[in-house]
C-alpha cells in the first residue's frame, strides 16, 4: 500500500524522532511547515530579495575580487583625493610642498595619481590591471592616433638611468612612444635633447607641477628659447599656456594633452 503524501512526511519524521535524529519539537516545526506553505514562502521571498538587493549593491562582486585587484580600486580612489589636495596647494607657488607630499605618498597611489590626472584631462587610459609583472606598464594611452606608454616613479633623489633603459627597450618592443613621469632628480645627460627627442619622454620638476596645476604640458620636449626672442614674447606664451586649463574650452594644439 502506497503513502499518501501527507502520510509519507509523517512517517519519516516519527521515524527520525524515534531513532532520536530529529528532537519532536524540531519534528513539529517541520510538519507544520509542509501542512502550512506560507511560512516557507515568505522565506524563499526574503531570500530572493535579499540576493538581489546585495547583487544590486555589488556586493558578490567586491566578494569575488582578490585582495590586489581590492588594493587597487582603494588607491584609484585615494589618488583623485590626492590631486585635489595637491591643486589646493597651488603647485606652482609652492613646489617643496608638493615634493615633500609625493615623496612621501604609496608609490603604487603616485601611478594612480598620474593616469588619474589624465583621465581628468578626458585621455582615455587604460591601467594595468597589477602593480608587479606588468613590464614596468603603469598605463596606455592612444594621442592622435599614437600609442603611449605610462611609467611613473616615485624617487628621492636622482633617477636611475636604467629605469629609462629598461622602459625604452619595453617602448621599442611595443612599437609605442613613452612618458616616464617621475618625483625626483633627471640626470643631465638623461635631460639632453637626443633623450627627450626619442622615444621616451621624462616629466619631471616645473613641468610635472605644472602637470598637478591643471596647465597644459606638451608632450613634444620643451625647445631651447631662440636667442631673438624677446621676454614679452615668452611671457605672451606662457599667459597663453595657463589660460587653458582641463576643464575649460580651448583649440586643441599637435603634441599637447590639456
Amino acid at each position: 500500500m502506497t503513502n499518501s503524501p501527507l502520510t509519507a512526511p509523517l512517517e519519516t519524521a516519527t521515524d527520525l524522532v524515534a531513532s532520536k535524529l530529529l528532537t519532536p519539537e524540531l519534528a513539529h516545526a517541520v510538519l507544520s511547515s509542509l501542512t502550512r506553505p506560507w511560512p516557507l514562502f515568505l522565506l524563499a521571498t526574503l531570500l530572493i530579495v535579499s540576493f538581489l538587493g546585495l547583487r544590486k549593491v555589488g556586493a558578490f562582486r567586491r566578494l569575488g575580487q582578490t585582495k590586489a585587484e581590492r588594493r587597487h580600486q582603494y588607491n584609484q580612489k585615494r589618488s583623485r583625493a590626492d590631486l585635489e589636495l595637491i591643486r589646493s596647494m597651488v603647485p606652482l607657488e609652492n613646489p617643496g610642498r608638493v615634493f615633500a607630499y609625493l615623496r612621501k605618498v604609496d608609490p603604487y597611489r603616485f601611478e594612480e595619481m598620474i593616469l588619474s590626472e589624465l583621465e581628468r584631462r578626458q585621455i582615455k587610459v587604460t591601467r594595468s590591471r597589477r602593480y608587479s609583472g606588468d613590464g614596468g606598464i603603469d598605463g596606455q594611452f592612444f594621442h592622435e592616433g599614437e600609442l603611449w606608454l605610462i611609467q611613473a616613479k616615485r624617487y628621492s633623489n636622482l633617477i636611475k638611468p636604467d629605469h629609462v633603459w629598461t622602459f625604452e627597450a619595453i617602448c621599442q618592443r611595443s612599437r609605442a612612444r613613452g612618458l616616464f613621469v617621475h618625483t625626483g632628480k633627471t640626470p643631465k645627460r638623461l635631460r639632453s635633447m637626443d633623450r627627450q627627442c626619442g622615444l621616451v619622454r621624462i616629466i619631471s620638476g616645473q613641468e610635472l607641477l605644472k602637470l598637478f596645476a591643471g596647465h597644459a604640458v606638451s608632450l613634444e620636449p620643451s625647445q631651447p628659447q631662440p636667442a631673438e626672442e624677446t621676454t614679452r614674447a615668452r611671457d605672451a606664451r606662457a599667459r597663453d599656456w595657463a589660460a587653458f586649463g582641463p576643464d575649460r574650452e580651448r583649440p586643441t594644439s599637435p603634441g599637447k594633452f590639456h
